[in-house]
């Protein structure tokens, strides 16, 4: 069995999921009278009549459950599934907790004498599922628990449907007559709480560089042995590739000769272990996943679109050629001998040098950003490529190459970019300061791609633009008084945030509280087009 077939499967994964299957195993012995018993019956539960009908949602609670790990799971993300699945433990653990220390016994669940196929249900249901500890309701809480997972991550287009959903299975154990009604408004806020506490666990980290130092060097035996075993889930590669990237950047001429000759009986042969990170990040990336399920169609058709089975098929032949070095015995060994005489190099460094070493990792990753994403972000070829005029870009553009680099494999911003090309040579960057802008993103694009020879804000840019577009306008007979040099001093900065003006720009602020689009038109009169026509040709 290839372990690697599965993405989203991690070890942490597997045992969360071991222990929800028990916890809801135990939901059966707990199903027992005690010797006292209490009750949360009020009058109101006596006023939900019996509908049959309302089996269909009781049961379609499994169906929600299954839908939500195919989604959560198709999603490729390993750490949705794992925030997920914690909430599930908490959430059924706190229910069995409730059923085993609030003996409740149902005392409203009637007869049933009538016959008919939704009668028998019930009566099946009635035998299984015995009239005690009902107080939380298990399936209200996980139909909530799972509502909110749909929402919260974006799973359905249409999140009104998996509400209305919800809204059904929690009705139907009282019209079930399985619950009273406390039992059930017990249950939602329970869904929401171990949600809310899974996603504060997930986002726990620890500052201290040199704890994240030990932690890491530590955590590299595993995966590498995780790798060998084929465990190649995409969390589990990622952090390869972390750990990989810091011993790479503490390699001697004597690890670099080692690894040379050690890899030089590899098949492939590898040369370096830089190289090995690459193809490890390579592997990872969708656009190398459609060129290489093409390759293995057979087709030479450009108009064939691979299937969501090619392309899988073609990630897992892109990852086993990546991790093929680590499936050598003596290769794992150079190369955890190697991390072993690193750490103790990093553990006897300086703390500027742990800051320089982590701004050659954070620049390491931006660079190798760029070449994986060329071809599937269209965007970043219009940045390193352009040299005069405008670029084209939008604003969705930049917004939408920050969340990528947020993502694994490379989990870093444009800040921190900005402040390791800074850390590594401050002659040619100027300092970011409270210049923080995500139009910054093109400036860092094009020095890393060594598109401009210095590094410098963005506005910054945009007003040596601005600068030279009044001169050259001087220089043609056309000069601005104060109101029209104000307005251009507005345009002109939120040029250097959104990157294009329009008449339509005229309705957001700073504009709208100035007069808006009816204003600007006053002050420049039928040379506003002109005006907005340069400022995004020349400025960008």
């Amino acid at each position: 069995m290839n372990l690697s077939k599965f993405r989203t499967l991690n070890l942490f994964s597997i045992v969360l999921a071991i222990i929800a299957l028990i916890q809801y195993y135990l939901l059966t012995p707990l199903n027992t009278p005690g010797e006292t018993y209490m009750t949360t019956v009020i009058d109101f539960d006596n006023k939900f009549k019996l509908i049959p009908g309302f089996i269909i949602f009781y049961m379609s609670v499994y169906i929600m459950l299954i839908y939500l790990m195919v989604s959560v799971s198709s999603r490729k993300e390993s750490g949705e599934l794992t925030i997920f699945l914690v909430s599930l433990v908490l959430l059924w653990s706190v229910v069995n907790f409730g059923h085993g220390f609030f003996v409740t016994q149902n005392i409203i669940r009637p007869k049933i004498n009538e016959t008919g196929f939704f009668f028998e249900l019930i009566n099946t249901l009635y035998q299984n599922v015995k009239p005690y500890r009902t107080l939380p309701n298990w399936h209200v809480a996980t139909a909530v628990l799972c509502t909110i997972t749909f929402i919260k991550l974006n799973l359905v287009k249409r999140s009104y449907f998996i509400i209305a959903w919800c809204i059904l299975i929690c009705l139907s154990p009282l019209f079930l007559k399985m619950s009273y009604l406390i039992d059930v408004i017990v249950s939602i806020p329970l869904a929401f709480g171990v949600y809310y506490l899974s996603k504060k666990m997930s986002t726990v980290t620890i500052k201290s560089e040199k704890v994240q130092e030990v932690v890491k060097a530590f955590s590299l035996e595993s995966l590498v042995q995780s790798v060998a075993i084929g465990i190649r889930d995409e969390s589990t590669l990622t952090s390869l590739i972390e750990g990989l990237t810091r011993v790479e950047k503490n390699l001697t001429d004597k690890d670099r000769e080692e690894i040379k000759n050690t890899g030089s009986y590899l098949n492939p042969p590898v040369e370096t272990l830089k190289g090995v990170i690459n193809n490890l990040i390579l592997s990872l990336n969708v656009e190398k996943h459609i060129d290489k399920a093409v390759q293995l169609s057979g087709k030479d058709n450009k108009s064939f679109t691979p299937s969501d089975r090619d392309l899988k098929h073609a990630m897992e032949e892109l990852v086993t050629e990546a991790t093929l070095p680590f499936d050598n015995a003596k290769f794992r060994y150079m190369l955890l001998e190697i991390k072993k005489r690193n750490a103790q190099l990093i553990n006897t460094s300086s703390i500027e040098d742990a800051a320089q070493e982590r701004s050659h990792d954070i620049i390491f990753r931006f660079k190798s950003f760029i070449e994986s994403h060329k071809r599937d972000m269209p965007i970043i070829g219009y940045i390193t490529g352009s040299t005069n005029g405008h670029l084209k870009l939008s604003f969705d553009d930049i917004k939408l190459i920050s969340r990528e680099l947020r993502k694994p494999p490379y989990e870093i911003s444009p800040d921190e970019i900005w402040n390791a090309f800074y850390r590594v040579d401050s002659t040619k960057v100027t300092p970011l300061g409270d210049q923080k802008n995500p139009a910054n993103i093109i400036s860092l694009t094009q020095y890393a791609a060594g598109k401009t020879d210095t590094l410098e804000p963005f506005s910054e840019r945009v007003n040596k633009k601005f600068d030279e577009w009044i001169r050259a306008n001087e220089s043609e007979g056309r000069t601005f008084n104060n109101d029209e040099m104000e307005w251009l001093v507005m345009m002109k900065n939120y040029v250097a945030s959104f990157l294009e003006i329009d008449m339509i720009s005229f309705n957001q602020p700073p504009f709208v509280n100035k007069g808006g689009a009816a204003k600007a038109y006053n002050v420049f009169g039928h040379d506003l087009n002109r005006i907005l026509y340069e400022m995004n040709e020349k400025l960008v």
